[in-house]
């Protein structure tokens, strides 16, 4: 049976409705941002023929609770029928800026075109065969203005097949000082589940590595935790659709970029992982079946 973003987020919002941190409000965040404000998210979209499960990923982000968005979708020159839906919306719902790369460039060079175009006071990331949850941003913004010390927060994920059919559901650590330790994409955070908090960087930190094939968003969290910290939602707030698991080989295809990556957070970020807990953790991630 093939369920809707709205059908599938329905019977669990109500769910979410009080999902709110402990962690205590600082006076400092009080005083940079207002809880009651309501300050725009841009929703970075890079899309490469992904017209099967585009517009259901747009309708989830247009239904969002939190409504202050603008989301820029750039298209990859795809193939297929992904720039004719993005321009479809855009004549539905003006929060919607569409681009369309002249030729092919890939995922990193696409998102810092992406960026550069970015107004909001948050950045949000999310993945166009993906599905929020109705009430992914307003989670989000509520525990960044709650806590002035994180500057990113990502969601545990619920996974599903091609079908919507759901696989797992993730058990990424929660707080800061347990993602440290094993800050890779899809193993302690889901990058496409993040929101960050731009007033807390320096201009220009957030920029891809072009040349970069594997562990792309590797060298973001580095950055980011230079200054804040990272955590995460403890329940799911967004549908990750999982294609395939790592086979053997391409495991240990991956280790020597995995330990050129450990050596240049010494290096670049004065981050210090352990690498046993940072290898262990990418061969084994933080996912459990239902």
């Amino acid at each position: 049976m093939y369920y809707s973003p709205h059908h599938l987020t329905r019977s669990l919002t109500f769910c979410y409705d009080r999902l709110y941190c402990t962690i205590p409000a600082t006076s400092a965040s009080r005083i940079f941002m207002s809880k009651d404000a309501k300050p725009l998210i841009s929703i970075l979209l890079p899309v490469f023929n992904n017209g099967y499960f585009l517009t259901d990923c747009l309708e989830s982000i247009l239904h969002q609770t939190y409504k202050n968005i603008e989301i820029i979708a750039i298209d990859d020159f795809s193939k297929d029928d992904s720039f004719k839906i993005l321009q479809i919306y855009k004549r539905l719902d003006k929060r919607l800026r569409i681009y369309r790369n002249v030729k092919h460039y890939d995922k990193a060079i696409t998102l810092n075109r992406a960026l550069k175009r970015a107004k909001g006071h948050y950045i949000a990331f999310m993945d166009a065969d993906d599905l929020m949850y109705r009430e992914r941003l307003s989670q989000q913004v509520k525990f960044l203005q709650d806590n002035a010390k994180v500057v990113a927060i990502g969601t545990q994920c619920s996974f599903i097949d091609e079908h919507n059919k759901r696989l797992s559901k993730s058990e990424f650590p929660i707080t800061n000082e347990h993602i440290y330790n094993k800050p890779l994409h899809g193993i302690s955070i889901q990058f496409e589940t993040v929101t960050i908090n731009k007033y807390l960087l320096p201009k220009d930190l957030l920029k891809f590595e072009t040349k970069k094939k594997t562990f792309l968003y590797s060298d973001i969290f580095m950055k980011l935790l230079a200054f804040g910290e990272l955590a995460n939602t403890p329940l799911p707030l967004q549908y990750h659709r999982k294609h395939s698991d790592k086979n053997p080989f391409t495991i240990l295809k991956e280790l020597p970029t995995l330990v050129k990556l450990w050596a240049k957070s010494f290096d670049q970020w004065e981050y210090r992982p352990k690498i046993r807990s940072f290898v262990a953790a990418w061969i084994k991630p933080q996912i459990t079946t239902q």
